[in-house]
């Protein structure tokens, strides 16, 4: 089977973590372990792939995750990586190698794939080269007759130092994360400490406001008492007033309407008069009309006549007769536009008459009218009177409102303050029963990790103590 170059790049220098980039995040994928003398076992394991940039280096590791000591580490570089091609009939490049190796990672954890890992024969291992790769990393298609292998590595198990090395960054992280949750305590207890300040302020500003409030509510129901007495006694006295003046406008009311009642009978006989007289109007204006019609007709007749009597002059000796008679209708025209002139006169005579009967009899309308508008401008006067009395009660009424809402706004305001508190109380109460209770799980684990790091670390430490120096196997 294959072999890969030596891992030195990577176990030689233990700080390569600065330069390694990881192609996949870590995940929970369950490994099927097959040996010579056992049969397949699935064990849940970490996978962690990385790579080194600006190098063409690729390492997966494979911890179990209920024992981390056992770690089986696969690498691949450009030269294993040719030996891969040839072996295996990859036609790719490396580039595409590592796209499609993270696609065979994500399929096995979705469950598309499975990862088996073998044992490799000892007696092959040792023949092929210098380094022992213990056992074969299958990417494994199961199918219903026969499973198709898609790609198959080398990995050989962790030694004891790259072992320590990566539980000690393990131990980092984990002692990374107490310290912040230590710092995230501590300024948790800094806002409580704050709260807590903040609120008995708001206690103390809340004593005050309420004091202040009760000596103003006192203040306030002494001033509205003697104000309301006040008012009740005008409000009395304007009462009496205002029904004495009731009566008064009653009875000017009924003397006016008697007043207006024979002022609408002059005014509707004084219509049938004026309605007649723009009859008679309506008639004259139609004969007049008629007579402008006829006027118009007579002067468009005269047009006609002169036209022909230019165009004659080129005829004068043609019609001279006919000249003549023309003549003789002009004149006849002329006497009848002297009657219809004289009838026109006669017609505005008659016009001019009747328009100074209408004139006297507009003249004795406005004077009717007059004395309707001094009954109204009365009776106008004394509707002010009274809705300046009603806006004096209603503004007094306004007044007397405003400062009960006042009072109640407050009430509000103090009812609102009040929960606020109330919740603001139940909040903290319940920071402190859970803040406490947060800090002891995390103490708990916190204790745990440590217990269970010191232990392994002790059995560690033993074992490198052995004179021997086994290293970490299967």
């Amino acid at each position: 089977f294959f072999y890969i170059v030596s891992t030195s790049m990577w176990d030689d220098n233990m700080d390569y973590s600065k330069s390694a980039v990881s192609i996949l995040p870590s995940a929970e994928i369950p490994v099927a372990f097959s040996g010579e003398m056992m049969r397949p076992n699935k064990r849940i394991c970490l996978l962690y792939a990385e790579r080194m940039d600006f190098k063409e280096l690729i390492q997966l590791r494979l911890t179990e995750k209920a024992d981390q000591r056992r770690m089986y580490i696969t690498t691949v570089d450009s030269s294993s990586f040719q030996e891969l091609k040839q072996d295996q009939a990859l036609n790719v490049t490396f580039t595409g190698f590592m796209e499609n190796l993270v696609r065979m990672l994500k399929d096995c954890q979705s469950g598309k794939l499975e990862l088996h890992l073998s044992a490799r024969d000892h007696n092959a291992s040792t023949g092929n080269g210098t380094q022992s790769h213990d056992y074969h990393l299958q990417f494994v298609e199961i199918r219903a007759f026969k499973n198709l292998v898609h790609l198959c590595l080398p990995c050989r198990s962790a030694p004891l130092n790259t072992v320590l090395f990566y539980m000690n960054l393990l131990l980092d992280a984990c002692h990374k994360k107490q310290f912040m949750l230590e710092q995230s305590t501590q300024q948790m207890q800094l806002e409580i400490n704050s709260q807590r300040s903040h609120l008995e302020r708001l206690g103390s500003e809340n004593t005050k406001l309420r004091e202040a409030l009760a000596e103003n509510t006192r203040a306030l129901e002494a001033k509205h008492t003697g104000e309301l007495q006040q008012w009740q006694e005008k409000l009395a006295k304007v009462n009496e007033q205002r029904s004495s003046e009731l009566e008064r406008n009653r009875r000017a009311i009924s003397s006016l309407q008697a007043q207006l009642e024979k002022v609408a009978q002059d005014k509707s006989d004084l219509k049938t008069l004026q309605e007649k007289a723009e009859k008679r109007c309506h008639d004259l204006s139609e004969e007049l009309a008629c007579s402008q019609s006829r006027v118009a007709g007579l002067k468009e007749q005269n047009d006609k006549l002169h036209a022909d009597i230019s165009n004659a002059k080129q005829h004068e000796r043609k019609l001279e007769y006919k000249i003549e008679d023309l003549k003789q209708h002009h004149v006849e025209l002329q006497d009848h536009i002297q009657k219809g002139n004289k009838e026109k006169a006669n017609i505005a005579a008659e016009l001019e008459a009747e328009k100074k009967i209408l004139h006297t009899k507009r003249q004795a309308l406005e004077m009717a009218s007059e004395e309707i508008s001094k009954a109204n401008q009365i009776i106008m006067k004394q509707g002010q009177e009274l809705l300046n009395h009603k806006r004096t009660i209603a503004w007094r009424t306004e007044v007397a409102l405003q400062q009960e809402k006042a009072v109640q706004d407050k009430e509000k305001l103090l009812t609102l303050r009040e929960e606020e508190l109330r919740q603001a109380r139940i909040t903290i109460e319940k920071l402190r029963d859970e803040i406490p209770q947060q800090l002891q799980s995390m103490r708990l684990f916190a204790d745990g990790l440590e217990k269970k790091y010191s232990k392994q670390i002790l059995i560690l430490k033993e074992r490198l103590s052995i004179p021997t120096g086994k290293e970490n196997r299967r």
